[in-house]
């Protein structure tokens, strides 16, 4: 298709496809200008001007109507799926009900904070599609900054211009230890991240958890040793009940995990705000998808209700 002759054909045929399926459809050809709402000469200088810029006949007269010709018909069955793609596409672009939201999110989420607010927005539209990433925290906020995708379900949250963040959650941040570590046995409950003088299991680079960790150790003015950087917070957290060193972690919902403590962090900022990003100026261009913004909605209506019992 990306011929001279197949961009000729196309530059010809794109504003005149509803036309000649109107045509095909009546077999006449005051009937199809009806059916346009346009008047009937302006359908015959059309047609004839279409026919002339490709040099072949498209529709012939048979009495008192008109039907395709053999060009005609071969070119029909493109015609029509053509003029339905183009439908499905302005809906998506007009109508909230059948567009598409491209949604990513932290991965830890994907176990049940986003399969809710999916399953509770469907309810109540079912009719719009999902494209689902699960991409941790610098990525998810990358993808909605260069129009990959519409919205991201992240923590902690930006604050940087050409993004726009609505808090659901917040979670507090602990000084993870093992229990046998003597901190524990001084009977600490709450102290300066320095007091920890172990190594330290941190997220990798780009995870929220370690933005907010070397955030909140700047601030501090202490730089932890590193041990080990893990993918994801339950292998840090099982590394920490294994004795490899302590890490600072999101409080667990249902308590610390055997063999581990979480104490109170005393200095810096120890919460973790979890909460729905997008851009600025819609997903591109100024404009937001209706979908987009039935969904974003939603999140933010229903979301602080849900991802508590979820995830804390």
């Amino acid at each position: 298709m990306d011929s001279p002759e197949a961009d000729v054909f196309l530059a010809a045929l794109v504003p005149r496809l509803r036309m000649i399926r109107a045509v095909a459809r009546t077999e006449h050809i005051t009937q199809a200008a009806e059916s346009l709402r346009m008047p009937q000469p302006t359908l015959s200088r059309a047609l004839s001007r279409l026919q002339d810029e490709l040099g072949l006949a498209l529709v012939e007269r048979t009495g008192r109507g008109v039907r395709l010709t053999r060009a005609g018909r071969l070119l029909l069955p493109h015609v029509e799926r053509a003029v339905e793609d183009l439908a499905r596409g302005v809906s998506e672009i007009t109508g909230g009900e059948q567009g598409r939201v491209a949604l990513t999110f932290l991965p830890t989420l994907g176990v049940e904070v986003v399969p809710a607010l999916l399953r509770g927005f469907r309810a109540e539209h079912p009719g719009v599609r999902f494209s689902l990433t699960q991409k941790p925290w610098a990525q998810s906020l990358r993808r909605v900054s260069s129009g990959g995708a519409d919205l991201a379900l992240t923590s902690p949250l930006p604050s940087v211009a050409g993004l726009v963040s609505s808090v659901l959650h917040t979670q507090a941040l602990r000084l993870v230890v093992p229990e046998q570590h003597r901190l524990v046995s001084a009977g600490e409950t709450v102290v300066p991240l320095a007091a920890a003088q172990e190594e330290f299991i941190l997220l990798k680079e780009g995870r929220g958890v370690r933005h907010l960790t070397d955030r909140m150790g700047e601030r501090a003015g202490f730089t932890p040793r590193v041990a080990f950087e893990a993918d994801d917070i339950a292998t840090a957290r099982g590394l920490v009940g294994a004795g490899l060193g302590v890490s600072v972690l999101p409080a667990r919902p249902e308590g610390p995990l055997p063999g581990t403590v979480e104490l109170a962090i005393a200095d810096g900022e120890t919460e973790r705000p979890l909460g729905v990003v997008w851009p600025a100026e819609g997903s591109g261009g100024g404009y937001e998808p209706p979908a987009v913004r039935l969904f974003r909605d939603y999140v933010q209506r229903v979301g602080p209700r849900v991802i508590p019992d979820l995830t804390g």
